[in-house]
């Protein structure tokens, strides 16, 4: 057991069929990335860096290849696969949902994994505990709840004595079949393990041993707008829900928990077909190629080798915020590192743009926009058009656009962004409540200040409720309705103002022909009151602003088409999104 200074590491590996194997490719990525960082003579492996590596179906059988048969990356490529290949061979499909038959394919591959190593058979390491690479998996009972299988001493297995191949047949059956993740207990993930593992950690470590990394490996997310699936209880879950859930735990906890999951991959990849491994290859190769994974990698090899640690203690691990921040101490609230929400201190009718405005054909902005675009395409790409890297970038496109004028498209980025936040975090969770903001300080720049009022006024409650009514937030959030609800007055009162000149010009009028009008009152006296018509109709129906997106054949009249193919947005349409979000009624 590790000693109260000593820093842990922990490796969580999800279920995924064939696409476990990229799991397998991302560890020996990190695994030669520690070897070039430290100049070794070989690559080093997992075990020596995890202290406990727990995993559920095909990613319960890497833990058995990684922690109890402790073996180095290549030889885990070579072994998963050839494993995987036996499983979900496309021979024999009449027996494809047979779990038996599985199970016996399953512990063949293990016996022809296992031949000429001098590991023994049973699970239980018999050269007993080990500091570094405990490992266990989890399997599923037939009445749904999980068990853990453990390679070491603990009080709930003793006495029970597993074989590495009856160890891998256990949790080779926890392979979930098509709406079968989840049963009717959601804290129950049959794909990912991370939960048992943060328990399993509390049980078996130190619980004043200090946290370095935490690691969750997956295999492969859905796209974003194909993230609900249904389950027996006749409910939807959303795939991601357990990441999500990590991901607040872990929130003020920096550089600790690290998840990696080629993003669009389960859409492109079968799970239970061989033929597809060479696909899942190549798809994270490609994904572990990009520049923001690269980032990434490097930012997990460095907590591995230094040993850096946020402080936190393994019995922390369970908490559903680990390191809380006490509710004064939140000054700003920020979109995914990026702003605050006090910027709707703004008059309507001044839109925040500097005087660097540029027209939306102006080669400096075009490819000022296009470098921007391309890094988010490679964020949304390696990490998913909702992580928080991308839609950092969305903010940082939104600002741009919106300082130069583009403000509908502004409008448009503000909106997705919104929409992202708001299916990963929920409606309450600050980020998604500054990505709201982006959408008011878009209306008021745009002068449509009474969509503008009403969604600030849900703002604040949102701020009151989340951190109290005496929060420096909520405080300056009120000021800036009490500026808005002033301007909604102003604005209310010049369109009666207005209504009454119309008024007044149609009584005028009365149908009358222009040359009666005109030598009623002159010619002078006649363009005067032409004048103030239709100052007074233009008043009324909006206030006027300068946004290049409304220039004929711009992006409003062409629908959005370039910044929606931009942000994959190739169904919806910015309209449908309004109306999802309730801010127009109708469009017909």
């Amino acid at each position: 057991m590790p000693s109260d200074d000593e820093i842990v590491n922990i490796l969580s590996l999800d279920g995924g069929g064939v696409r476990a194997l990229s799991e397998v490719l991302m560890l020996d990525r990190i695994m030669k990335r520690i070897k070039e960082k430290q100049g070794l003579a070989e690559i080093p492996k997992p075990c020596d860096y995890f202290h406990l590596i727990g995993g559920i179906g095909t990613g319960g059988i890497a833990a058995i290849l990684f922690g109890r048969l402790r073996m180095t990356t290549t030889e885990a490529l070579t072994g998963y696969e050839n494993i995987a290949s036996e499983i979900f061979s496309t021979r024999k499909r009449r027996l494809e949902f047979s779990i038996d038959f599985r199970e016996e394919k399953v512990e063949k591959g293990m016996k022809n994994i296992m031949k000429g190593r001098n590991d023994g058979n049973q699970m239980r390491d018999a050269k007993g505990d080990r500091s570094t690479g405990k490992s266990f998996v989890v399997a599923r009972r037939s009445d749904g709840s999980l068990r853990r299988i453990r390679a070491y001493r603990h009080d709930q297995n003793q006495g029970i004595d597993f074989t590495i191949y009856e160890a891998a047949r256990a949790t080779a059956a926890s392979i979930e079949s098509s709406g079968d993740r989840y049963l009717a207990d959601d804290t129950k993930d049959y794909k990912n393990p991370i939960r048992e593992v943060l328990e399993e950690a509390t049980e078996v470590l130190e619980n004043t041993a200090k946290i370095g990394c935490v690691l969750s490996l997956g295999a492969g997310t859905r796209d974003i707008h194909n993230r609900y699936e249904p389950t027996k209880d006749g409910k939807e879950r959303h795939t991601e829900k357990t990441d999500n859930d990590m991901r607040r735990r872990f929130a003020n906890v920096p550089n600790t928990y690290f998840r990696l999951n080629v993003y669009d991959m389960a859409d492109k990849v079968e799970a239970n077909k061989s033929h597809e491994i060479p696909a899942v290859k190549s798809e994270t190769e490609r994904w572990l190629g990009t520049s923001a994974i690269r980032g990434v990698i490097d930012r997990i090899v460095d907590v591995l080798i230094k040993g850096t640690t946020s402080g936190v203690t393994v019995d922390k691990l369970t908490l559903d915020e680990i390191n809380p921040k006490p509710k004064q101490e939140e000054e700003t609230v920020e979109s995914p590192t990026a702003h605050s929400v006090s910027h709707a201190n703004t008059n309507p009718y001044q839109p925040t743009h500097n005087n660097n405005d540029m027209g939306s054909n102006d080669p400096t902005y075009r490819s000022e926009q296009a470098a921007l675009w391309a890094q988010y395409s490679e964020y949304a790409s390696a990490l998913g058009p909702s992580s928080p890297q991308s839609l950092t970038l969305l903010h940082r496109i939104f600002e741009h656009m919106l300082t130069h004028k583009h403000l509908s498209c502004s409008l448009r980025v503000a909106e997705e962004a919104y929409k992202r936040c708001l299916a990963r975090d929920g409606p309450s969770a600050l980020t998604t409540c500054s990505h709201l903001g982006s959408i008011i300080k878009a209306q008021i720049s745009l002068g449509e200040i009474f969509r503008a009022y009403d969604l600030h006024e849900e703002l604040v409650g949102l701020f009151a409720k989340l951190l109290g009514p005496e929060h420096v937030v909520t405080r300056q959030a009120m000021e800036t309705l009490e500026e808005l609800r002033e301007n909604k007055r102003k604005r209310e009162w010049g369109m009666e103002q207005a209504m009454s000149i119309m008024r007044r010009h149609e009584a005028w009028v009365r149908g009358r022909p222009e040359a009666v009008l005109r030598a009623e009152v002159g010619d002078a006296g006649y363009e005067q009151r032409d004048r103030d018509y239709v100052n007074a109709v233009v008043v009324y129906a909006a206030v006027q602003v300068e946004d290049v997106c409304r220039a004929r054949g711009g992006c409003k009249e062409n629908g959005f088409r370039e910044v929606d193919g931009k942000l994959g947005m190739h169904v919806s349409t910015s309209k449908d999104v309004e109306m999802e979000m309730g801010l127009v009624d109708d469009f017909s």
